[in-house]
């Protein structure tokens, strides 16, 4: 086996680097969130309490079951949510504040929705125009894990 010469185990460490650092920025731009999503999909898990009372231990709904949503992640690190029941012309509007380090997402909603100003982490995946969030909820929450599919719009 013939040694590494020295310039060759320089040479090797700095493409290592390289890649490292690429694949850093590429995974950065690939879960840039600022734009807006349309709701499209929400699982809820629930703790065993609840799913005893209600027979099941999830529950998928979509837009027709659960009425429609969207949320705008700006730039300046605020969002909006707007969401509206199943059969009606009335919107919410709750606003907020945001920042993602790798997938991890963690959100703030306003005081007003918020006056413990509690806030959530969730695990977030995007995939072309398709943006899955994941939040465990510590119990004794009735809902323990969601996971939310929205698309960009």
């Amino acid at each position: 086996m013939k040694p590494v010469s020295m310039f060759t185990a320089f040479t090797l460490k700095a493409i290592l680097i390289l890649i490292v650092g690429f694949s850093s920025f590429t995974t950065c731009g690939a879960q840039s969130i600022v734009g807006k999503w349309k709701g499209v999909s929400v699982k809820n898990f629930y703790g065993a309490e609840y799913a005893k009372q209600i027979g099941k231990p999830m529950e998928e709904k979509f837009p027709k079951d659960a009425g429609n949503s969207d949320i705008e992640y700006k730039s300046d690190h605020t969002f909006i949510m707007n969401f509206s029941a199943v059969n009606t012309t009335e919107v919410t509007t709750i606003k907020g504040t945001w920042s993602l380090t790798g997938d991890q997402l963690k959100s703030t909603l306003e005081p007003k929705y918020n006056p413990l100003k509690k806030t959530t982490t969730a695990t977030v995946l995007i995939n072309g125009n398709t943006m899955v969030t994941t939040a465990v909820i510590a119990e004794p929450s009735r809902i323990i894990k969601t996971i939310s599919t929205g698309t960009r719009m």
